[in-house]
């Protein structure tokens, strides 16, 4: 129970944030108009290759060819982009590609050569990373990055992110800096992940540092870099400044990475802006409806809605 100067305080809070929850409202109403109008700039990409290829454009990730050899690809802008590639047991291709003013376009990819033991290693090593069997994956990556002589960035950079799911800090933070060696210290992947180790070791500082890093090596866009420089702002209760970059996350993800929508809408929430938190959980759910959490979002989405009544 909550004693009077409590009430008053929750109230005093709750009526500041519903003024700026207004104007944070209208700013992120604008900004999906903008991206809305946007759209009218974009463009829609066809990649044809074989079933069971996981394509890539500019880093995100888009999941697997289905059946019918296609995989369609919406709201790319125009311009040069790159895609890649990469099928098991075949050797991982990227390609560029410039996107002009046809609605759609399609590109066709040619994975006919085969893979080396260098990169099967590593491609197995990826499976099992993505199903949460890191110390396999790990040793696969060691193998991977043997066979190649020691010079395999990629795999240093899965395993750094498997050493750190395992909680082997240091030698993750190694293999991440030896692959930014390895690239001529241009690499914000590696940066990312570096800022994502010593994030979760509660090294906010050097976290947000290594963000900032990959930030600027990337030119602004990087949402997994954005994303984790929001949690630090989550984290040090700094409220705006974790919005704001998770917003950009969300412009810059093209909705390959729905959680971020929930972070948002957590974060919102406990700001008591229920508008735009009721934005970010259905977009959530529209995306991720299957989610394990889906029927108590669900029921939170229900409640709040009430309360903007």
């Amino acid at each position: 129970m909550y004693r009077s100067g409590e009430k008053r305080n929750a109230k005093r809070k709750y009526e500041t944030n519903q003024y700026f929850s207004f104007i944070s409202y209208f700013l992120f109403v604008l900004l999906f108009i903008l991206q809305s109008q946007d759209g009218l700039n974009t463009v829609s990409l066809t990649v044809k290759t074989e079933p069971g290829t996981i394509i890539w454009v500019d880093s995100l990730r888009y999941g697997a060819v289905a059946e019918g050899g296609e995989l369609i690809v919406n709201n790319l802008s125009l311009g040069s982009h790159t895609i890649r590639a990469r099928l098991k047991g075949k050797r991982e291709i990227t390609q560029g590609i410039k996107l002009s003013g046809e609605s759609n376009q399609t590109i066709h990819l040619d994975l006919s050569k085969p893979a080396d033991k260098a990169e099967l290693n590593f491609q197995e090593a990826e499976e099992l990373r993505g199903v949460g069997k890191h110390a396999e994956a790990i040793d696969l990556y060691r193998r991977a990055i043997e066979l190649r002589g020691g010079n395999y960035p990629v795999a240093r950079i899965g395993l750094a992110r498997s050493l750190l799911s395992n909680e082997n800090y240091n030698e993750a933070v190694a293999e991440a800096r030896k692959a930014l060696r390895e690239k001529g210290g241009v690499y914000p992947e590696a940066h990312t992940v570096i800022g994502n180790i010593k994030r979760t070791q509660g090294l906010y500082d050097d976290a947000l540092a290594s963000y900032h890093m990959a930030l600027q090596q990337a030119h602004n866009i990087s949402p997994e870099a954005h994303t984790g420089t929001a949690l630090v702002y989550q984290d040090r209760n700094s409220t705006e400044d974790a919005i704001k970059h998770f917003q950009m996350a969300i412009a810059q993800a093209n909705d390959t990475e729905p959680v971020i929508y929930y972070w948002l809408g957590s974060t919102l929430e406990r700001e008591y802006r229920n508008r735009e938190a009721v934005e970010a959980y259905e977009k959530y759910l529209k995306l991720q409806p299957n989610t394990t959490q889906a029927s108590a979002l669900r029921s939170v989405l229900k409640q709040l809605r009430r309360e903007i009544r």
